[in-house]
């Protein structure tokens, strides 16, 4: 592990994101407006930024050895369609087994959505509309979002994954997940995710992005790219609200995937992929 390096990159990370979103803070921009839009996603390039700056400065060739490959295996697919998507959706059952929430169609947001197909030519129905977004979530993750994502994964499961590796795979994820949900703290002070409860969501999102490492280590060790890394976080971003469509009585701390129900899929999704680990040992 080269602290050295570690350290520089955190020093341009840090200091640039949350320099940044200070100015636009200060600003007074409201974050929900497409400003604040357009600037969480200039935010997501910081990383990509600092992994640059921080290989110029030690010396290192731009974007050298962060694991860009694009040679398919069977681990792009299992990541994308199956390894992902699967604790997305399985937060919607786990959700509504929290009292005062179920699973429904009689939700304002499912209307909304509605109406907005209905006026682009799509009348469909409610479960209808549901595999519609599924679809064109996947579509999302694997071309444009997958473009926004690299911005982090570069830095993330690229860089740091290469600095961290040599600490064995759980103190990797541990570390990693801590850095990355920390990281998103000024964004989530304004209205990021947890709008309701913004100081109460930076320790939610620091606990997901901690449960939600291991898996995306594991796609970017069994796939062999941090490309892969890419589309597994813009498929993320694609389909975590998907569920919460569906929750009547949704509570924002408890539902979905960024909630208590995902962090306790996320659980058992981590315990599988201790299993495959002790397994590949074993083998």
């Amino acid at each position: 592990m080269d602290k050295k390096k570690i350290l520089i990159f955190l020093a341009f990370c840090f200091g640039i994101s949350w320099v940044s979103a200070g100015i636009f803070y200060l600003c007074g921009i409201d974050y929900q407006s497409v400003w604040g839009f357009l600037f969480a996603t200039v935010y997501m390039f910081f990383p990509l930024v600092s992994v640059l700056l921080t290989q110029l400065v030690t010396g290192e060739k731009p974007l050298s050895d962060i694991g860009i490959s694009f040679r398919l295996n069977k681990w792009w697919w299992l990541g994308w369609l199956v390894i992902i998507p699967l604790p997305i959706l399985l937060s919607l059952p786990v959700s509504a087994l929290f009292p005062g929430v179920s699973i429904g169609t009689d939700t304002d947001s499912l209307k909304a959505t509605m109406d907005t197909m209905q006026a682009q030519g799509l009348p469909l129905g409610p479960w209808g509309v549901g595999i519609v977004t599924l679809l064109s979530g996947f579509v999302a993750g694997l071309t444009v979002n997958a473009l926004f994502a690299f911005g982090e994964e570069s830095a993330w499961r690229g860089f740091l994954h290469r600095l961290l590796k040599g600490k064995g795979f759980w103190k990797e994820c541990l570390i990693i997940g801590v850095i990355w949900g920390i990281w998103h703290a000024p964004l989530i002070l304004m209205g990021h995710n947890y709008p309701e409860h913004p100081v109460a969501g930076v320790f939610m999102m620091v606990a997901f992005c901690v449960l939600v490492t291991p898996l995306m280590v594991f796609i970017r060790e069994k796939s062999g790219s941090v490309i892969m890394a890419a589309i597994a976080h813009g498929t993320i971003n694609a389909l975590g609200g998907l569920p919460i469509v569906y929750l009547i009585g949704y509570k924002e701390l408890l539902s979905g995937i960024t909630g208590l129900a995902g962090f306790i899929v996320l659980v058992v999704a981590d315990i599988v992929i201790l299993l495959l680990k002790n397994k590949d040992k074993t083998a």
